[in-house]
C-alpha cells in the first residue's frame, strides 16, 4: 500500500458521521473558507503566470534560483503553521512536506555550488516577487488561524503552492540537460506529486 492510499485509509476510518443539523454552520464555515482562500488563490495563479512568462528560455540559472528561494520560503511557512494544525492526517502530510522541502533545499544548493545563501539568491525583481508570494500566503494562513479554519485553508493554499512548485520544476526540467540537476528535480517532483494527492484528498472532518 503506498503512502497516499495509507493516508486515505486512515482518513476514512477516523472520519465522523456528519450531523445534518449542523449543515447551516458547515455552510457558513465553507463560505468563510472560500472568502479567505479565493483572493490568495487568484494571486498565486497570477504570480505563477508572470513567473513563467518572465523566465524566457535559456534562463535556467535564474529559474533554478527562483525554485530554491520558493522552496526555502515554503520551509518557513511549515515552521510557522504546522504545529497549529488540528488534524493528525494533515499534520502528517505537513511533516512529510517539510522534510521534502528541507532535502530539496540541500540538494539544490549542492547542484548550484552555493555554500553561502547569497550565492543562491535570484535577481532583485524575482526576490521581490517571491517575497510577495510568501507574504500573501502568510497573511491568508494567519487570517484562517484567527478564524478557526486553519486546517481547511492550509490544505487548499499549501496544496496550491505544491502544485505551483511542481510547475516550476517541470519548466526547469524542460530547459536543462544537466544530469545531476535532472536527478534532483525528478526526485523532488516525485515526492511533491504524492503529497499533492494527499492535500487534494484531504477532507476536513469539521466541515
Amino acid at each position: 500500500m503506498d503512502n497516499f492510499a495509507y493516508l486515505n485509509e486512515i482518513s476514512a476510518s477516523n472520519r465522523p458521521v456528519k450531523n445534518p443539523a449542523a449543515a447551516p454552520k458547515s455552510l457558513k464555515t465553507a463560505t468563510i473558507v472560500k472568502i479567505v482562500a479565493a483572493g490568495a488563490v487568484l494571486f498565486f495563479l497570477l504570480m505563477a503566470v508572470g513567473a513563467l512568462v518572465g523566465n524566457l528560455k535559456g534562463k535556467t540559472d535564474s529559474l533554478l534560483k527562483q525554485l530554491y528561494l520558493r522552496t526555502t520560503n515554503m520551509s518557513t511557512i511549515m515552521e510557522d503553521y504546522n504545529r497549529d494544525l488540528k488534524s493528525s492526517d494533515l499534520r502528517s502530510l505537513a511533516a512529510s512536506l517539510a522534510g521534502t522541502l528541507t532535502n530539496a533545499t540541500n540538494q539544490l544548493a549542492g547542484v548550484m555550488g552555493a555554500e553561502d545563501p547569497e550565492d543562491a539568491a535570484p535577481d532583485a525583481a524575482t526576490t521581490e516577487e517571491e517575497t510577495a508570494v510568501l507574504n500573501e500566503l502568510n497573511t491568508s494562513l494567519t487570517n484562517a488561524r484567527l478564524n478557526g479554519i486553519l486546517d481547511r485553508a492550509y490544505a487548499n493554499l499549501v496544496g496550491l503552492q505544491v502544485s505551483l512548485i511542481m510547475s516550476m520544476i517541470s519548466e526547469l526540467e524542460a530547459r536543462t540537460d544537466d544530469a545531476e540537476l535532472l536527478k534532483v528535480l525528478s526526485t523532488y517532483r516525485g515526492n511533491l506529486e504524492v503529497l499533492h494527492q494527499g492535500f487534494e484528498a484531504y477532507d476536513d472532518p469539521g466541515a
